[in-house]
């Protein structure tokens, strides 16, 4: 499950100067605590009645702004192997990860155990691996600022599993802008959610797809000045 594009360079800080003041999330937990999907972007952390501020309680659309050009620090991607429990067993980058040995986590290279990932999986069965999968998951996380919400200055991110859909989607547009422009950092882009409807027989379920696009249109335009124009003189 080798991926170059999850590998992280090792001589790139993967981390941002700017402070991360919350998350944005397609979904939330009901009082019984059950998962539910959302076509709407939801944001968390003490700062997120100023994204409600900005754009109401059900945005399916928000204008994002990179604070860097590196995939590592803000299109970052890796693996993740859970328990049933959702308990986080190794995390890596394809190449280097992060072991739970039972009291603590360890880190383990491919290099020193070619079989790490086939091991995990077998060691820690889960019910992907009942099924014949790998139990494994790729996770994308994107760090951006949103230059519409006004008051506090940082990054927020935004995680996805979505490997069949928005994974591929929003990698291949940032690393389309970089090999285009040479960088993504400052300018506009949209981040859209919305419904799909499961293809596999006899499925009804729906399931959130984000998507990112680059939006330098006037209207977006004029909606990032403005806000800045209002952190200003506020």
């Amino acid at each position: 499950m080798s991926n170059g594009r999850i590998q992280r360079p090792e001589e790139i800080n993967p981390r941002l100067i700017l402070p991360r003041v919350g998350f944005i999330k397609t979904g939330f937990k009901t009082d019984k605590g059950l998962p539910t999907s959302t076509d709407y972007f939801i944001a968390t952390g003490k700062y997120a009645e100023l994204f409600k501020q900005a754009y109401g309680d059900k945005p399916n659309r928000i204008q994002i702004v990179f604070p860097a050009d590196e995939a590592e620090k803000v299109c970052s991607e890796r693996y993740e192997y859970r328990d049933d429990k959702g308990a986080l067993v190794a995390s890596g980058d394809g190449q280097t990860f992060s072991v739970w040995d039972g009291h603590e986590y360890k880190e383990l290279t491919i290099t020193d155990y070619p079989n790490l990932m086939r091991g995990i999986s077998k060691q820690h069965p889960n019910s992907q691996t009942k099924k014949g999968e790998s139990g494994w998951s790729v996770v994308l996380t994107l760090n951006f600022i949103i230059p519409c919400v006004r008051g506090v200055a940082g990054y927020w991110s935004y995680t996805t599993k979505g490997a069949a859909s928005t994974i591929p989607q929003i990698r291949t547009v940032f690393d389309g802008m970089i090999e285009q422009k040479g960088y993504c950092k400052g300018i506009i882009f949209d981040l859209s959610v919305e419904f799909a409807k499961s293809q596999k027989p006899g499925e009804k379920s729906r399931y959130p797809v984000v998507s990112l696009i680059a939006n330098e249109s006037e209207e977006n335009v004029k909606l990032v000045k403005q806000a800045y124009q209002k952190t200003i003189t506020d």
